[in-house]
């Protein structure tokens, strides 16, 4: 990997690989795949790049959109090796999957879904250097949505947090985007991700970033590959956690002050 692209990944959090998938069948599986299951679900005029509310009610979206963490082929590109060996040059001493591995369906004019400012690490946990490998299938960018990231907010830890539901606070139980909320201001400059088919985006799970809405005529499907680090000093001292297992409240990572009292 180019050492320009490993600097930036470590000095921002965040890094655009280009062409990643040139010459692989990977991404095509996945597309025929979901083509296969939303004509199942949808009907035979369903089209991977096309969306229409008469034929994808609510109900058949949420039925798709389920079923996409249980497809063979995410889990052939979850275990990708390019995937592997690019995380290792990335830094990653032992990569290894967490298990959320999935797809997002982003619909045209859907707000509702869309996920604010937040870090990954107070819900997935993992090591201090997990990463999010977030993929497209087509072009990312204002029209399409994609992401806003801030550069370099992975250096500053976790950010204050504060929990936004009635779920109780037991050590076994996970916590999810609708429990946890950032509990500051961000005022910091963010950088929008453009990219497209073949093209992956890493980023550091201590990155703050956020979602942007799709205002494109056709829906955007991405892939996210979730990875820690069984090199990490810090997280295989504490038995490895992950947040499908347990939850921020009872884990400090190094500098983080335990926001209990926000309780």
């Amino acid at each position: 990997m180019d050492n320009q692209l490993i600097e930036q990944f470590h000095r921002d959090g965040f890094v655009v690989i280009r062409d990643f998938f040139k010459g692989q069948t990977a991404l095509d599986e996945v597309r025929t795949e979901i083509t296969e299951i939303g004509r199942l679900i949808a009907g035979e005029e369903f089209r991977f790049d096309a969306f229409d509310r008469n034929l994808i009610t609510q109900e058949k979206q949420s039925l798709l959109y389920d079923r996409l963490h249980y497809l063979p082929s995410l889990s052939r590109l979850s275990g990708n090796q390019a995937l592997y060996d690019a995380m290792v040059a990335l830094g990653m001493k032992h990569p290894v999957l967490m298990g959320c591995c999935n797809m997002r369906y982003d619909v045209p004019r859907d707000a509702k879904h869309l996920f604010d400012w937040h870090q990954d690490s107070i819900y997935l946990l993992g090591s201090l250097n997990a990463v999010t490998i977030w993929i497209p299938f087509g072009p990312v960018d204002e029209r399409h949505g994609s992401i806003e990231v801030v550069p370099g907010s992975h250096a500053r830890g976790i950010y204050p947090f504060k929990k936004i539901s009635d779920k109780p606070i037991m050590e076994n139980i996970p916590f999810l985007q609708r429990d946890l909320a950032i509990d500051c201001e961000v005022q910091e400059t963010p950088v929008a991700v453009k990219g497209c088919l073949g093209d992956i985006v890493v980023f550091n799970q201590m990155i703050l970033h956020r979602s942007t809405p799709n205002s494109s005529p056709r829906p955007r499907w991405t892939a996210q590959i979730r990875l820690s680090d069984l090199g990490c000093s810090w997280f295989t001292a504490n038995k490895c956690p992950t947040g499908d297992r347990k939850n921020i409240f009872y884990y400090s990572y190094p500098g983080f002050q335990h926001p209990m009292r926000k309780v």
